[in-house]
């Protein structure tokens, strides 16, 4: 199955920059997307400290980030 996502190599460096600033405890990055916006809808990105079980997960080559559904 293909990902839900695919990150540039410059997304990639440039959540593992965020990542390294981030909390020990924090484990990737979680993308959202929210209800709201002028669109209707706004996209939410947070530190992540556990997998939940409707994450998916997103391996890069780089770095791994857990997409939430």
């Amino acid at each position: 199955m293909n990902p839900i996502i695919k990150l540039s190599d410059n997304a990639a460096l440039r959540i593992k920059e965020i990542m390294s600033n981030a909390e020990k405890n924090a484990i990737g990055v979680r993308v959202s997307v929210k209800s709201g916006g002028c669109a209707g809808m706004s996209y939410v990105m947070e530190y992540s400290k556990e997998v939940n079980p409707n994450d998916e997960l997103i391996e890069d080559p780089i770095l791994n980030i857990s997409e939430l559904q």
